[in-house]
This record gives structure tokens, sequence and C-alpha cells, in this order.
């Protein structure tokens, strides 16, 4: 029912959009372009160049940064922005950012905080210092987190046909359009994450999606 809710009301706002003026519609999910250069572009965000300090410029807020390192200890380092309200939805915003191993290994190993997550992965909070040397580092996934449901007939006619779906759980399927470096995790008992790729970087995004442990698809 919880779902149904969601999308029902994730429907109404879709119907609204069809009926706006598009070009004063701005900041919407399926809206993904490449530029003169080749590069996908998605929320003013361009996949790949665009830096964490230009993001935080964009969206007004400073996000916290983290290592994630897995429980096969692959790391990655990842901003958290927390809800945003882009064009007429919310949604909370990650972004993964391009780091070298060496960079990835320093800051893990001077963290401030250690969490466990429920996937067996750890959160190691990046001490002040190094989140200044990340500010320039640019954005080479974008995580968006809708807080309303997206249907499989909603998906089809905003984002298009043509994905590739693929069952991970008994819930969750992942579409994969790699035409437009986009990924989905569409979980039937609520909570949807689109991934954001350069198309350069998609096969690698598809790769580490279809690894993800059951658990993290869930997270």
């Amino acid at each position: 029912m919880k779902r149904f809710l969601a999308g029902l009301c994730t429907l109404l706002l879709l119907s609204a959009c069809g009926k706006s003026d598009p070009q004063a519609v701005d900041n919407l999910p399926w809206q993904i372009t490449q530029t003169e250069q080749g590069k996908n572009q998605a929320f003013h965000v361009e996949l790949g160049k665009t830096t964490l300090r230009q993001a935080i410029e964009l969206w007004h807020n400073f996000p916290e940064l983290a290592v994630m390192q897995s429980r096969t200890n692959e790391y990655s380092l990842e901003a958290y922005f927390g809800k945003q309200r882009l064009g007429l939805f919310e949604a909370k915003l990650v972004a993964e950012l391009v780091a070298d191993p060496a960079t990835l290994e320093k800051f893990g190993k001077e963290h401030i905080k250690r969490e466990p997550q429920a996937s067996g992965a750890w959160r190691l909070t990046v001490a002040e210092p190094n989140v200044k040397l990340a500010n320039d580092f640019p954005i080479k996934y974008l995580i968006y987190i809708p807080v309303a449901n997206y249907e499989p007939d909603i998906i089809r006619a905003r984002f298009g046909n043509g994905a590739e779906i693929v069952k991970l759980t008994e819930t969750v399927d992942a579409w994969f359009y790699a035409d437009k470096g986009l990924a989905m995790l569409i979980d039937a008992e609520g909570g949807d994450m689109f991934y954001y790729s350069s198309l350069q970087d998609f096969p690698q995004l598809k790769e580490k999606i279809l690894k993800l442990p059951a658990e993290q698809v869930h997270e």
C-alpha cells in the first residue's frame, strides 16, 4: 500500500510535468543530455568532469565525505549531500568521486569515524583536511535516491524502452540504459536508486552493480 500511494503521487506529479511548459521544468531525473565533447550531463552535473566543489556551489550544500570499504576490501570515495529538491521532486544525492588507490588508502587510514554497514562494508568518515583536498575531485557517478517510487510503466514512459533488466534479488531489479549511462535499482518494496555515469564509465558501473551483495542492494 505504501508503495502504491507513493507511486500514485509520482504519477500525479509526472502528469503535471506533461502539462507544463517543457522549458520551464528543469532538473528532472530523465533529463540526460550529452555535451559537445560527448560527456553525459544530469542535474547540471557533467559526469567525469564536474568537481565536488562545483556540485557544492550548484546545490548550496556541504556534503559529508566517507570512504566506503567493502567486505572484499574494495574502496570508493562518496559525498553524501542528503535530501535535495531538484525540479519537482525531492531526492537524496550521493556523488562517488574519482580517486586513485593511494588517495583512497590515505583517506581511509586517516578517518575520524568508522561505522559498520548491513552489507558487511565499513563507512570511514573523511577527516577535514582531506575533505578540502577532495573538493577538486571530479564526480564519477551520481546516485539519485528518489523519495517517491517509480513503477515500471512510469519508468518506460519517461526514460524510454530498451532497458536491459536483470533480477538481483527477489524484490530488486536492475535496469540498465547503456545508451544513457543510466542504471536503476527498482525495489518492489520501495527504495529505488538511480545511478548516472559517463558512457565511458558505464561498463564499470554495470559490473559494480551486478556484483553488489544482496544486503547492499537494499541499503
